[in-house]
């Protein structure tokens, strides 16, 4: 299991491939190993070297018990581990809270980003806001015992577009989904939770310089486009994106080639 030591944490991460690096970097409580993840490593390796880095609070990371970070020191972490690996400047794709950081990276480190993809993010967390009450619902549901069934009934109702509740097959699936193995702990919830609410990067978007693609999707309630049109509008020559089927829409069969090769074609431009 590749690990690497920055202070008091233990960063997991996953490096494959070979060819161009590539750093992808997961969202809230997602980590290396998720289906997600999994997925998109599998797929760029082939043609790609891989980085993936279990973000403090998720997977397989192991930090101090009651630990505090910022999306800086996650920036940070990946940074530390693609300088150890000597992996040259990276196209960076972020998602959700992994875009988040991806846009930190790319301003606190930008000889590490060779073009930058961030999706369903923002430049900026809001509380209160539906998303935060979405994230604590989960949280509170966790907590409290309520059986995975019900939980992932109502991740589905924020994370899924409308019209995938027309394939009943995908929706049977989400919903008898097992459970994660390395399920984000409630120490992580809290130290992911405490770095969003201190986030900010409007005063900065300005300052990236790496070639950028901001990916958004109509049907996202958990992350609603604003916040992308927002990082598009911020960041110089930033180009905008946009496909159906809500904020985890990359995982749809119907969506994920369409995705996937936009961020070939835009990684062949630079």
């Amino acid at each position: 299991m590749p690990t690497f030591t920055r202070g008091d944490v233990r960063l997991h991460y996953e490096l494959e491939g070979s060819g161009p690096p590539v750093i992808y970097i997961s969202g809230f409580g997602a980590h290396s190993n998720d289906v997600l993840s999994q997925a998109f490593r599998a797929l760029l390796a082939e043609r790609f070297t891989v980085l993936a880095v279990d973000n403090r609070g998720s997977g397989q990371t192991v930090a101090p018990p009651g630990a505090q970070a910022t999306i800086d020191d996650m920036a940070d972490d990946i940074a530390a581990v693609a300088e150890a690996r000597q992996l040259e400047p990276a196209h960076v794709i972020g998602i959700s809270m992994g875009g988040c950081i991806a846009m930190t990276l790319a301003l606190r480190h930008p000889q590490r980003v060779r073009s930058l993809v961030s999706a369903v993010s923002a430049a900026h967390a809001t509380k209160p806001s539906r998303t935060a009450f979405a994230l604590e619902t989960t949280r509170l549901m966790r907590d409290r015992g309520v059986p995975r069934e019900f939980i992932n009934r109502v991740s589905a109702l924020h994370l899924l577009s409308e019209a995938m509740f027309q394939h009943p097959d995908f929706i049977a699936k989400w919903v008898d989904a097992p459970p994660d193995p390395f399920e984000q702990s409630r120490d992580g919830y809290d130290l992911q939770a405490a770095a969003l609410e201190q986030y900010d990067l409007r005063p900065r978007l300005h300052e990236i310089r790496a070639p950028t693609l901001v990916v958004s999707s109509p049907d996202d309630f958990l992350v609603p486009p604003h916040y992308q049109q927002e990082i598009a509008a911020g960041i110089p020559g930033a180009q905008l994106k946009s496909y159906p089927g809500g904020h985890v829409f990359m995982l749809l069969p119907l969506v994920a080639g369409a995705f996937v090769q936009d961020i070939l074609d835009f990684w062949a431009q630079h």
